[in-house]
This record gives structure tokens, C-alpha cells and sequence, in this order.
């Protein structure tokens, strides 16, 4: 059994359709929320770059290997705290 009267079911449903489906505003708020956000994304991307490359320029960051990080990570993974205790178990 449901706590709730079908009337006030019925009157929250009302509302959430006028405050949402009806109502056209909602919708471009909701999108200009989602432009806003990619927006600060891409401007923290850029800013993230920039700061990069300014700290590469004055050799203050050292130039990374793009594989480095593949190849620590596999050395990682077999490394012998990773192993299993029973030798004949697979991984």
C-alpha cells in the first residue's frame, strides 16, 4: 500500500511537469548549464597546457616519455606482491 493520497500523487506529477516537460526555460537551462561546464573544461584544459608548457620552457618539468607510463605500469603488475600465494594458481 502506497503512503500516498492519489490527489497528491497526481498534484506532484503536475508539478514536475510544469517545472520540467512544459516549460521551455528548464530546457535551456539545462543546456546552458551543459555549455557552461564544457566551456570551464576546455578553459582548464587550455590553462593546464599553458602552465606545462611555460614550466617545460623554463626547464623547471623535464619532457615525459609517452611509453614510460605503460611500462611501469606492466612492471607493476608482475611484480611479486602481485603474485598469487599458491605457485599452480593461474592468474
Amino acid at each position: 500500500m502506497s503512503n500516498y493520497d492519489d490527489d497528491e500523487f497526481d498534484d506532484d506529477d503536475e508539478q514536475f511537469y510544469r517545472e520540467t516537460v512544459y516549460n521551455e526555460e528548464y530546457y535551456l537551462e539545462q543546456e546552458n548549464e551543459v555549455i557552461r561546464q564544457s566551456n570551464l573544461e576546455l578553459e582548464l584544459e587550455a590553462l593546464e597546457e599553458g602552465t606545462i608548457r611555460e614550466l617545460r620552457e623554463e626547464g623547471l618539468l623535464r619532457p615525459t616519455l609517452v611509453g614510460l607510463g605503460k611500462q611501469r605500469a606492466d612492471n607493476h603488475a608482475s611484480s611479486p606482491v602481485d603474485w598469487p600465494d599458491d605457485p599452480d594458481e593461474s592468474f
